[in-house]
């Protein structure tokens, strides 16, 4: 994956992890601290996503 692909897929789970929130959490705790979960859990995806594959990845 690119570095373009990991932010795609971090943005898409912060938004979902925000609609869960909304959709079952909400009614026991604010908001807020699901925007700094979700926040989190995107960017360590963006930061320890897979990487990119090498020519050595492929010949293995």
């Amino acid at each position: 994956m690119e570095f373009g692909d990991r932010l795609f897929w971090g943005i898409m789970i912060f938004l979902a992890f925000i609609s869960l929130w909304l959709g079952a959490l909400e009614a026991y705790t604010p908001l807020w601290l699901g925007i700094v979960l979700g926040a989190v859990a995107g960017v360590l995806f963006v930061k320890f996503g897979p990487t990119p594959r090498t020519d050595e990845d492929e010949a293995k």
